[in-house]
Formats: structure tokens, sequence, C-alpha cells
């Protein structure tokens, strides 16, 4: 159990770290003050892992590429209430954010059931082999966009 955890830290904590830059990036979370900013950052890693959670107890259909856009919307309704912008461009960022954030990681590293229903395949083009390097560059990413600048 506990190998299992160890193994699966990297994997999750580069989840996390890529959802929240992305939420920052799209949602322009410089305009907002540090804390609310924070907040939507940690969002954007909270949004990223819902799709892995299912996973764990055995559900593909999260990294489907077919039901990526009704699980998007679902979180752009959520989304709209503490960010204001229009629902399509939450929804449009939304899918952007998973589709990077989460299924993409996934398809570079161990592979992700893109085409399910259509197939149960696990598709991948493992090009990540050492998910600590990468995951220390998005550490670093982001805590340089942490850094305060005028405007």
């Amino acid at each position: 159990m506990m190998q299992t955890l160890l193994t699966h830290i990297p994997s999750t904590l580069l989840h996390l770290i890529a959802g929240a830059l992305l939420m920052d990036t799209f949602f322009k979370g410089r305009k907002y003050p540090f804390l609310k900013r924070l907040s939507i950052m940690a969002y954007g890693g909270l949004l990223v892992i819902t799709l892995d959670i299912p996973k764990l107890f055995g559900f593909i259909f999260t990294h489907s590429l077919f039901f990526l856009p009704v699980l998007s919307f679902g979180l752009a309704l959520l989304t709209k209430r503490f960010i204001v912008s229009t629902l399509m461009k939450n929804w449009a960022f939304i899918i952007l954010i998973l589709l990077i954030g989460g299924i993409a990681i996934d398809f570079f590293g161990n592979g992700a059931h893109l085409w399910y229903p259509l197939s149960e395949k696990n598709v991948s083009f493992s090009i990540i082999q050492r998910e600590w390097v990468l995951l220390v560059i998005l550490i670093l990413i982001f805590m340089f966009r942490l850094i305060p600048f005028n405007r």
C-alpha cells in the first residue's frame, strides 16, 4: 500500500501543479489579490485531480475525450460562481486545463483511455520518463509566478 502511494505522489503533484499553473494563466490570476489568486490556483489543481479520483476506483471514463466536454461543462458551471467570466469562456478554458493538465500528462506518461467507450485500450506516448524532473521544473515556474511584480 505504501509503495503504491509513493509511486503515485510525483504524478499527483505533477497534475496539481500543472492544473494550478494553467488555471492561473488562463484566468489571469495576477489581476486578483494574492489570496484569491492562491484559491484560483488551488481550484485548478483540484479540477485536474477530478479526472483521477474515479480512476482510483476503476472508472476510466474520466480520461476519455468523449466525456471531457461533459465533465468540463459541469465544472465550468461551478467555476462561474467565483470567477466572473462567461460560461463559454470558462468551459473552453476548463476543457484545456483538463486536457493539458490531466489527460495529456497521463498520455505522455503512463497512458490514458482516450477513446473510451469505443475502445478500452490504454493509449500512451511515453516521453515522460522521470516525473520528478518535470515536477521540479513546474514547481520552480509555480514559485516564480507567485512573485509579485509591479503592474
